[in-house]
């Protein structure tokens, strides 16, 4: 078997500082210098980038049974999430899953366009023309209206206000020093106890509210009218239905997923846009030939090529999931059969979309944002993992269908609204945890189309 290089670091803390002050520069640099998989040693552990799209596959498809969800989420999201779909594994994570799919089948998340479109337009009417705003807690919001009328149908202004809060606070700690967090893992035990005191609480309302909402809406139940209705009317093979604990992680799993990387894909494809007022322009051409001043719909989305590069070409420099994480259940042999390498049982292995998004092997120029690259014949010779968004495999994200759609439906109603500009001297730069947040925020403001 080969070798797999060792990058060892510092004495005792290895590559701590690198991975814990600029990971996304660090392992985009390891993407780059490393063509299959390189390990890297940390504070007396290590773990494993595999930097090659077919190992990936081999990874997240045709050996995902040889792994499991990493240490992290265990220490930090399943407190969070319980069992949901984010953090369970095994024969439960695909019951869970089997129960889930039918909520998110195409036809069924065509009946959400209404409302995504109905909050897009009363969420960006309300940005003053020619005023600065920081537009992610904007986009935040506003897809925190979509997820909850789209699951729940209803919920209260009270409710949704705790809701965002908890998960803000939530997001937050994930966020956190990621020198601090990489300690807390490799210990397995929280060390900001200030911040773990506030996360703890901001959990307990995330639960508590969840649960109230679930009761309430159990009680004026209406079979399918909605996800959460989907899911009370779901049994598995053996007839059995979601338990009341079930429920529960798995909405409070879409709250997260339904509105904070959909709320990020905005953010950063209008920043992008902002940036590159030359690609913003002919993006609204296309929006308004296709669409003109009329609210979009479901049918337009077919006829908005240019919109759908737009979003792929965001989404590769700024993948919500920056990096997905797992661990070795047994020694796992990847690559060729003639002579494959050794990953050793309970070992942490990474595969990072943000650094393969920017691997010069598949993308000319992969740090500029350059949507036409997105040809149907550059798709076709992208080697399939080279591009991985919404992860893969049978754990590829259920709201893949449901993200792409409010998203081209949202950024087509912020286009029709005016041309973008970003403010000058502004810092902008991504902060990651789970997710890829703006640390800065995104100073944006818009000026009316000239009719």
């Amino acid at each position: 078997m080969p070798a797999i290089r060792v990058l060892h670091g510092l004495p005792r803390i290895g590559h701590l500082v690198g991975m814990g002050l600029w990971p996304l520069d660090f392992l985009t640099s390891l993407q780059r210098n490393h063509p299959d998989l390189v390990t890297v040693s940390i504070n007396g552990g290590s773990f494993t980038l595999v930097t090659n799209p077919s190992l990936v596959e081999e990874i997240l498809v045709t050996q995902q049974k040889q792994f499991q969800k990493d240490k992290f989420l265990k220490l930090y999201a399943k407190p969070v999430f319980g069992n949901g779909l984010l953090s369970s594994d095994g024969d439960f994570w695909l019951r869970q899953r089997r129960m889930a799919q039918p909520a998110f089948h195409r036809t069924r998340i065509a009946e959400y366009t209404e409302a995504m479109t109905r909050h897009g337009t009363a969420s960006i009417s309300s940005i003053r023309a020619d005023e600065w705003v920081d537009i992610h807690p904007v986009m935040m919001r506003l897809t925190l209206e979509i997820v909850a009328e789209t699951l729940f149908g209803t919920v209260p202004e009270g409710s949704l206000n705790q809701i965002g809060s908890a998960l803000d606070r939530i997001m937050h700690q994930f966020a956190g020093d990621t020198i601090t967090q990489f300690l807390s893992q490799l210990l397995n035990r929280p060390l900001d106890h200030a911040g773990e005191a506030a996360f703890q609480q901001a959990v307990h309302t995330f639960d508590t509210v969840i649960s109230e909402i679930i009761t309430q809406r159990q009680e004026r139940y209406e079979p399918g009218s909605d996800l959460l209705g989907m899911f009370l009317a779901a049994r598995d093979d053996d007839g059995a239905p979601m338990t009341a604990e079930q429920l529960r992680d798995e909405c409070k799993t879409m709250f997260l997923a339904g509105h904070e990387t959909t709320a990020l894909t905005m953010s950063w494809s209008l920043w992008l846009l902002a940036t590159h007022p030359d690609i913003q322009r002919r993006l609204a051409d296309e929006i308004r030939t296709v669409i003109g001043i009329r609210m979009p719909t479901l049918e337009d989305i077919r006829n908005l090529p240019f919109t759908e590069q737009v979003i792929r070409e965001s989404m590769r420099l700024y993948p919500p999931a920056w990096v997905l994480q797992r661990e070795s259940l047994f020694d796992v042999s990847l690559g060729p059969l003639d002579d494959p390498y050794s990953i050793p049982k309970e070992h942490d292995v990474l595969v990072s979309p943000a650094a393969m998004h920017r691997d010069p092997r598949f993308y000319a120029h992969p740090d500029r944002f350059m949507p036409n690259r997105w040809t149907p014949e550059f798709v076709a010779a992208l080697p399939k993992y080279a591009y991985f968004p919404f992860g893969g495999g049978p754990r590829l994200c259920i709201g893949q269908q449901f993200a792409m759609m409010e998203v081209t439906l949202l950024l087509a109603q912020c286009i029709q609204r005016g041309h973008w500009e970003a403010k000058p001297f502004h810092r902008v730069a991504a902060q990651p945890s789970i997710t890829q947040r703006p640390k800065y925020g995104i100073k944006l403001r818009y000026k009316p189309h000239v009719t």
